[in-house]
């Protein structure tokens, strides 16, 4: 099949464009000069208008001495004179101005054929004439009110002989008129002289509108003569021109006729080369009988005889997979159809193909279909399809994104790490490993009982959650991650109406992937130590190292203890062990959920030792909860006439008497006693009648309840309801007691007693 060149057609399309532009300029020209034809029609006819007027004025001013002389009323006729001496003078004033005249609508158009020297001196006389007349018309016209007394009415007077001069008549009313007040008698004299004035001028304007006219038809007439040239010169033009068409066609047919059959063996011999699957698809999807050879090979088929769409599909592709295919086709269908953008949600440009092997089971490939929508006289016809076998690309694609998330994920644990102080980084490692064996000897245990089943979710729970609020403190997403997938497949058990011990099956998947993870991060941190020892070898033998990443890691690697000020000269950031973690946690926390907050932290490096990983996870659950439910939005703090920037304060001190006292106590929003109550009720833990009975403090002892949260969705940071109530766990086992305070609308504080570190001790 031959495809259209545009380029063997160009004399042909050359010559039709230029009997196509001719024949639109004779068209032109004939509107052109048709229009002027009407222009000269208005014109005529507003002369003849024109010519009547001034007749007009001079009756009406010889009406208007008869009616003064017979004491009859002068209104009408008046206005008949008024009306055409202004009609006379628009008109004249159009004609001086470039030849201007008005339609019966009003629309001006413009004479060519009164702009030449003869008309202009033709309209230059008569505007000379009227200019008199206008002189003798103007007292006439601004005559207004009564020309007769008031006391008595005008006497008769006998209408003058037939044949007499207006000048007589006019003279006949002066000297037998009615009696006539001083005004009329003004008029009556006006109305003399305007008579005697207009018995010559009005014939001398009727005639130079005369002469106007007959000037506007001569031009008339030489246009259309001119136009009948144009029209018999078009038309043998454009007879050449159809001539040289037929002739430039017949010449080229058979030549035309030779390419096109070059063309198609052409179009053979690239389809039996070409490396793309190729064919047509009419509208009921059955392949057309051009196709490239290449498709054998993708579809390991030779047959395609009467092969439709869905039978080409149907046994190397899944059901689902099948009846997108047929959408999608038929989409491409459609009239309307935008298919640039129809192109970009293609479902099948990466297609997962099963061909059956000759050894047994079958062998999966990778295809690629594109689609091009085919139109034939201005409607579409086909849909052309470019079918490619991508496996290779496929493959490597995702071994490459693979490879790249594998390096991308251990050089974001690198950085993580660089950025957590060396021995912060150790006592997360232990208490993580101390936790995760926890878990592993949780789902060890033997259990039969409901209760039972539920108490190892609820110990597991506790122990993840503590590694995931300090992972999430630390910045170590990877790890939190993992344990918040743990939390996901816990809250799906408790949600559970029965369990057995094969439903704890996935947790032992998903421990081991914590695990595995964390042994990745001790490998890491060993290779570190690696590079220190390398390096201080390397200085030893050679001198001090350049390279300033290794300088960073052996720093990094060197600092212990309180070496604050080192590490801040590593990373940029300030403070260190735990009031640096949970920094950064309310910095993380903050951006997540677009607020602003600041810590301030006392006396966390006076924790002993036995309340240290307690104090840990109790600060970083309280200080998350504080920056998700406590501080309030830039905003609603500027609203509340607060800086934005919200305050959480951190504090560890030892009690005067015994113990010791932690306190956490942010400046936002304060308890909403009201939000707990209808939380409570929602989440099932008190009824509706037990809410209206709560006083204060029973309402905010709620919180610690399990699975209550007052977030509207579950997030890595909020929503399941497990942190205030391991804050109350925790604090239950080292037989400590929770107090907590709150002012709707400026402070929450929480307040944590602990007993002597020994008794803790024999208490945990």
């Amino acid at each position: 099949m031959g495809f259209l060149d545009l380029g063997r057609y160009k004399g042909i399309v050359f010559a039709i464009a230029g009997f196509l532009v001719f024949t639109a300029i004779i068209l032109a020209v004939n509107h052109g000069r048709a229009g002027q034809f009407a222009n000269n029609v208005v014109g005529v006819k507003f002369l003849a208008q024109q010519q009547a007027q001034p007749r007009t004025v001079y009756d009406s001013g010889v009406e208007l001495s008869s009616r003064l002389s017979k004491g009859e009323p002068l209104g009408d006729a008046m206005e008949t004179l008024r009306k055409a001496a202004t009609s006379f003078d628009h008109g004249l004033t159009g004609l001086s101005t470039g030849g201007m005249v008005s339609d019966a609508d009003g629309n001006v158009v413009v004479l060519s054929s009164l702009t030449t020297d003869e008309s202009k001196a033709l309209i230059a006389s008569s505007a000379k004439i009227w200019a008199g007349y206008k002189a003798k018309l103007d007292p006439v016209l601004r005559f207004s009110g009564s020309p007769y007394p008031t006391e008595a009415a005008p006497a008769p007077v006998a209408a003058p002989a037939p044949g007499t001069k207006g000048t007589a008549v006019a003279q006949a009313v002066v000297e037998a008129g009615p009696a006539l007040n001083v005004r009329g008698r003004g008029l009556q004299k006006a109305l003399v002289e305007l008579n005697q004035y207009g018995a010559s001028a009005h014939e001398q304007l009727a005639r130079v509108s005369g002469e106007l006219a007959t000037q506007v038809e001569k031009a008339s007439a030489s246009q259309a003569s001119v136009l009948r040239g144009i029209q018999i010169f078009g038309i043998l033009v454009s007879l050449l021109l159809l001539g040289a068409i037929f002739l430039f066609f017949a010449k080229n047919l058979r030549k035309e006729e030779a390419i096109t059959a070059r063309q198609r063996k052409e179009t053979g011999d690239i389809l039996r080369t070409v490396g793309e699957g190729l064919f047509l698809l009419d509208k009921d999807l059955k392949l057309g009988s051009e196709r490239s050879m290449a498709l054998n090979t993708i579809f390991r088929r030779d047959d395609f005889t009467d092969l439709t769409f869905d039978e080409l599909l149907k046994s190397i592709v899944p059901e689902k997979t099948l009846n997108t295919a047929r959408d999608y086709v038929a989409l491409l269908w459609g009239e309307r159809v935008n298919e640039k953008l129809v192109k970009t949600i293609n479902p099948l440009n990466e297609v997962e193909v099963h061909f059956d092997n000759p050894a047994g089971g079958f062998d999966t490939h990778f295809l690629e279909f594109d689609f091009n929508r085919v139109k034939s006289d201005g409607s579409l016809s086909h849909l052309l399809v470019t079918v490619n076998d991508v496996t290779k690309r496929v493959m490597l694609s995702r071994e490459l994104q693979d490879s790249q998330e594998k390096a991308q994920a251990q050089l974001d644990l690198l950085l993580r790490i660089l950025h957590v102080e060396p021995d912060t980084l150790t006592g997360f490692l232990t208490d993580s490993d101390v936790s995760l064996k926890m878990v592993n000897s949780i789902l060890k245990e033997p259990a039969r009982e409901e209760s039972a089943f539920r108490a190892k979710i609820d110990g597991i729970y506790r122990q993840v959650h503590a590694v995931k609020g300090e992972s999430s403190a630390l910045g170590l997403k990877t790890v939190e991650q993992r344990a918040h997938a743990f939390e996901e497949t816990l809250s799906e058990l408790k949600g559970r109406p029965t369990l057995s011990g094969s439903d704890f099956l996935p947790l032992v998947v998903k421990l081991d992937d914590l695990f595995n993870h964390l042994a990745q991060v001790r490998e890491m941190l060993s290779r570190l130590v690696d590079l220190h020892q390398a390096i201080a070898t390397r200085r030893k033998n050679e001198g001090p190292a350049d390279n300033m990443e290794a300088s960073k890691v052996d720093a990094w690697l060197s600092n212990k203890g309180d070496s604050a000020a080192q590490l801040g000269a590593i990373t940029g950031e300030a403070g260190s062990g735990l009031e640096r973690t949970l920094e950064d946690l309310a910095a993380r926390v903050a951006a997540s959920q677009a607020k602003q907050v600041k810590v301030k932290c006392t006396g966390l490096d006076r924790v002993p030792e036995p309340y240290r990983r307690a104090v840990k996870d109790i600060t970083i659950q309280l200080v998350r909860n504080a920056v998700v439910h406590g501080i309030e939005s830039p905003d609603e703090r500027a609203d509340a006439q607060k800086s934005k920037t919200g305050t959480l304060a951190v504090e560890f001190a030892a009690r005067e008497n015994d113990g010791f006292e932690l306190v956490v106590q942010d400046d936002g929003r304060g308890l909403q006693l009201d939000r707990i109550k209808e939380v409570a009720v929602e989440r099932g833990l008190i009824t509706s009648a037990q809410a209206a009975l709560l006083d204060p403090r029973q309402t905010m002892a709620l919180i610690f309840r399990p699975g209550f949260s007052t977030a509207d969705a579950v997030t890595s940071d909020a929503g399941r309801g497990a942190g205030m109530d391991l804050v109350r766990v925790l604090v239950a086992e080292l037989g400590g007691r929770v107090g907590l305070a709150s002012a709707g609308g400026r402070f929450s504080k929480f307040k944590i007693w602990l007993p002597a570190a020994d008794r803790a001790v024999v208490a945990a």
